[in-house]
């Protein structure tokens, strides 16, 4: 047993007080007279050694009251061998959650700067020989190797806020390697922490009994919060000059009804819409903006709304490409007319152009945002697989019925049966599944008495069960005329007959045209309105594929800060990875070989907009559960009580039941002296 404030025991020379009133017996008496002494024979005579027993009695418990409290404030406690980190073997990790939820206030400033000016009192207070490193959601190198005292200081001067989110089960895991990099026996993790729900992701984590934690959540004033949640198009087809609309969610995190949040959207600098919603508490709500762009390129827009103090999520950063051009292929032999050509090759829109297969360079495909098979194309397999492959990375790829062998694999790969010999009885479209997201925006209206084309041969086709493909376009006789099949980023749309006259009257309806076009607006790709800093670390940038010795950099907008990313090449395409993570939310240019390639945006994780936060209790229940070898959790008020590092280190609830003792010992007494007769 030992004591945090051993001077505190000097005072049990309290004790002997009571003995000197007990010994030297104080009290005064006094006289009585009585007028007849015969009733002084009622009075029942009272034992000396009971009247001893009495005294001793009173004594001891008046010794004891004196004693547990001067006890209790001296703060016993047991020593805990987990924390004897006061050799060269032992080391001590302390980690500062700079996330962004960590700039809520506690009281006049940010929970933190609120870690961190405790944290400088728990360093400051250790040995000076004791070795430290410093883990933060940055995941700073320099700061993750061994430390004296001083340079430990130094280093949490050091932290910037507003770091990505970093799960608990990824700090556990680099503060256990860090402790077998470096040789060290043992090591006790001090986090410090709003310990949000998102953040104490555990499952799966393979414990170290050489690790130990101490728990110390910091608490906002603040539990309120309204933020951009997402924004996402109503149509994802961007046309230079037609409107649009941009769906934005605004989520309400407070526990009060909020009317009227002004919300504004803002592209390229230029405010071209502005709204006001009423958010429900703990709910989110969805509104609707229209914008027109009128130039072709990366157009860089911001949603915004305003809260105060939590003020990181309140804008929400993406781009809208208008692409100057999208390019067409059409696979088909050289002296092969196609109806495609007569649609896309006169339209400055599209830069249409026919390929024979026999000729095809496989690795150009990438940069096409639709791709026809036509059913005179003679395909082997590694075309087919290219082709699927383009689809999956966002491409556009309609198949015409087969004429070769070679290209049932296309239909099959995704569970389609096609016949291969035709059926030649003439039956007109049916139905259109106008409700589907393909027909937004293509079909205004369609009359229950509409001239739909008919077709006269056509190659049925069935599902299998496995098959996810949906009709888009039904026949009379109930077969499909149009599939539609997802594959990752893109998708594969299936024709049962062909755009020939002899086929179908499809390429002279007036449907023809909406339905090519939007399969061409659809394909290649789109580009994500935005990414996310600390999940979305690799990434394609359409369109720009690397040549061997091109080098890709990413850059800010003031230019202040610049990366050059990993880029690794696969299949003709160029994968970029992030070799850390970006400072801030915003727009970053691309550059290839120092010229502007593309525009990304990036905001914060919408995790850390979510103020739902463990007490002290669960974080305990979570770390036990999972085999964490915890040492306490520390509660707000001890942590800034004065001898902070004895609150960390030595965190003992004895001096409760001290006090509880002092308290029975006065009870005792007082009962002692009242019905002790």
């Amino acid at each position: 047993m030992s004591f945090l404030y051993p001077n505190m025991l000097f005072a049990l020379i309290a004790l002997l007080i009571p003995l000197a009133i007990h010994l030297f017996n104080f009290r005064r008496h006094k006289v009585i007279f009585f007028s007849n002494t015969a009733i002084l024979k009622t009075i029942e005579q009272e034992n000396a050694k009971t009247k001893k027993l009495k005294y001793l009695v009173v004594l001891i418990l008046r010794m004891l009251f004196v004693a547990a409290l001067v006890l209790a404030f001296a703060y016993p406690y047991k020593h805990d061998e987990r924390l004897s980190n006061d050799t060269e073997t032992n080391l001590v990790a302390v980690y500062i959650d700079n996330s962004m939820s960590m700039q809520s206030l506690s009281s006049e400033i940010s929970l933190f700067e609120d870690a961190r000016n405790s944290a400088r009192k728990l360093v400051s207070d250790m040995n000076p020989t004791q070795r430290f490193v410093l883990m933060t959601n940055s995941r700073m190198p320099d700061n993750e190797y061994p430390m004296s005292r001083d340079e430990m200081l130094l280093a949490i001067d050091n932290i910037q806020p507003e770091a990505p989110t970093m799960s608990f089960a990824e700090l556990y895991d680099n503060v256990s390697m860090i402790k077998k990099r470096n040789d060290f026996e043992s090591v006790v993790l001090f986090a410090y922490s709003d310990f949000q729900k998102g953040m104490m992701t555990i499952a799966g984590l393979t414990t170290d009994s050489a690790v130990s934690v101490v728990a110390l959540p910091v608490y906002s004033d603040f539990q309120s919060n309204i933020f951009v949640d997402s924004v996402w198009l109503r149509s994802p087809v961007l046309q230079n000059g037609l409107s649009n609309e941009i769906g934005i969610r605004i989520v309400n995190e407070g526990g009060k009804d909020v009317k009227g949040v002004p919300v504004t959207l803002d592209i390229d600098g230029q405010k071209v819409a502005f709204s006001s919603v009423d958010i429900p508490a703990y709910s989110g709500n969805d509104l609707f903006m229209q914008f027109v762009l009128d130039n072709v390129g990366f157009k860089k827009a911001t949603v915004s709304v305003n809260d105060y103090p939590i003020t990181f999520d309140d804008n929400y950063y993406f781009t809208l490409n208008v692409r100057p051009v999208i390019k067409v292929m059409e696979l088909i032999p050289d002296d092969v007319a196609s109806e495609c050509e007569l649609l896309f090759d006169n339209d400055p829109l599209f830069k249409y152009e026919k390929v024979n297969p026999l000729k095809l360079d496989r690795f150009s495909i990438v940069d096409y945002q639709m791709i026809i098979v036509n059913q005179n194309a003679s395909l082997n397999e590694n075309v087919q697989q290219s082709l699927f492959d383009f689809a999956a990375r966002g491409g556009s790829l309609l198949v015409l019925p087969p004429l070769n062998a070679g290209n049932y694999f296309l239909y099959k790969i995704n569970g389609i049966n096609i016949d291969k010999e035709p059926d030649t009885v003439t039956v007109t479209v049916d139905a259109l599944a106008s409700q589907h997201a393909f027909f937004e925006d293509v079909l205004l209206n369609v009359p229950d008495n509409a001239d739909l084309p008919e077709v006269y041969r056509h190659y049925p086709m069935r599902l299998n069960n496995n098959s996810n493909a949906l009709t888009l376009i039904g026949l009379q006789n109930g077969e499909p005329l149009m599939l539609m099949s997802r594959t990752n980023n893109g998708a594969i749309y299936y024709l049962s007959s062909s755009f020939d006259s002899q086929y179908s009257a499809l390429s002279q309806h007036a449907i023809f045209v909406p339905l090519m076009y939007k399969m061409a607006f659809l394909g290649g790709g789109l580009s994500k309105l935005s990414y996310t800093i600390g999940v979305d670390n690799s990434f394609n940038i359409n369109g720009n594929n690397l040549l061997y010795g091109e080098q890709i950099s990413i850059i800010n907008a003031d230019r202040s800060f610049s990366m050059i990313p990993a880029v690794d090449i696969r299949n003709n395409r160029s994968f970029v990875t992030l070799t850390s993570d970006l400072p801030e939310s915003g727009f970053y240019e691309v550059l290839k070989n120092g010229e502007s390639v593309s525009v990304m945006a990036w905001n914060d994780n919408r995790k850390e907009s979510e103020l739902k936060f463990l007490n002290e209790d669960e974080i305990a229940e979570v770390l036990n559960e999972n085999d964490i070898n915890l040492i306490s959790v520390v509660s707000y008020d001890d942590m800034y009580s004065d001898g902070a590092i004895g609150a960390f280190t030595k965190k003992s609830s004895l001096w409760k039941y001290l006090v509880l003792l002092s308290l029975c010992a006065l009870l005792g007494e007082v009962l002692v002296l009242r019905l002790w007769k």
